[in-house]
């Protein structure tokens, strides 16, 4: 099933992807006096997956830095300011249709850790948000009310310290070969401050 997503024909697949497509999910976790650690979902307005809890999160857009998007994502869909912690983990995450009238999809889930101490979350355009602890994201699992993989991710990344690598690079590119303007590095910074 999986292994023929690539002969998927255009028309089967998500938004006629050519490639997977970069996205990212905020594990935001707020401690509040008397209660366990919760953390921040939403329920989706929108296909697909209405009506269940994910993580916040959404596209990549193009020319952005990994916390602009992260950060942007959190900002559209609660209303909430943040702050980038690290990233957690790297999912491929691939979708195989079901019957012929489905599409397949692929994904790339960049997982964020991002600080909220202060602030409401609201709800925007996207749908509903609502913090939970991690017996009640169990209890959402249970009941088939949460996006299967991002509960996964949840269960996966939300208790870990690991923190990856996460370098951003920007070049300005070589003028067509000429060795007088060749590709130049302008930056190579691991972003949470370690040497890369």
């Amino acid at each position: 099933m999986f292994d023929a997503l690539p002969d998927l024909p255009p028309g089967r697949r998500w938004r006629a992807q050519a490639y997977p497509a970069p996205v990212v999910g905020a594990l935001i976790r707020r401690q509040t006096a008397g209660r366990r650690p919760c953390y921040l979902l939403i329920q989706r307005k929108n296909d697909p997956y209405r009506g269940q809890w994910a993580l916040v999160g959404g596209k990549w857009d193009f020319g952005e830095t990994l916390v602009a998007a992260i950060t942007r994502e959190v900002r559209e869909e609660t209303g909430l300011a943040t702050t980038f912690v690290g990233l957690r983990g790297i999912v491929s995450e691939r979708l195989a249709p079901q019957i012929d009238a489905d599409v397949g999809a692929h994904f790339l889930i960049f997982v964020c850790e991002l600080a909220a101490p202060t602030g409401t979350a609201e709800e925007q355009a996207e749908g509903v948000v609502a913090w939970f602890t991690l017996a009640e994201i169990d209890e959402l699992h249970a009941s088939a009310a949460i996006i299967p993989s991002d509960y996964a991710m949840i269960r996966s990344f939300a208790e870990s310290a690991e923190i990856l690598p996460h370098v951003e690079a920007e070049m300005i590119a070589a003028v067509d070969g000429d060795p007088a303007e060749p590709a130049r590095l302008v930056r190579f910074e691991r972003v949470d401050g370690q040497k890369p």
